[in-house]
């Protein structure tokens, strides 16, 4: 359950982790790919964006939900 269910007062805990250690191994043009909670896209393209990821993208399932993010670094 610990993957599953973080503190209601940081939702982002193990996106934000991802992609510090996604800095540091990325290689150049690297991508990360996030499933994501659909009421939280626009906090995690933020939070991406403010850790330097480029072409930072929320893309809808097939029943227009946000679900995913894909980012550069």
């Amino acid at each position: 359950s610990l993957a599953l269910f973080v503190p209601d007062n940081n939702p982002l805990l193990f996106y934000e982790r991802i992609g510090q250690i996604g800095q540091q191994r990325l290689t150049d043009q690297g991508t990360l790919y996030f499933e994501i909670n659909e009421s939280l896209g626009k906090e995690t393209t933020e939070m991406l964006r403010k850790q330097n990821y480029e072409q930072v993208d929320l893309r809808s399932d097939m029943y227009g939900k946000n679900r995913m993010v894909r980012a550069n670094f």
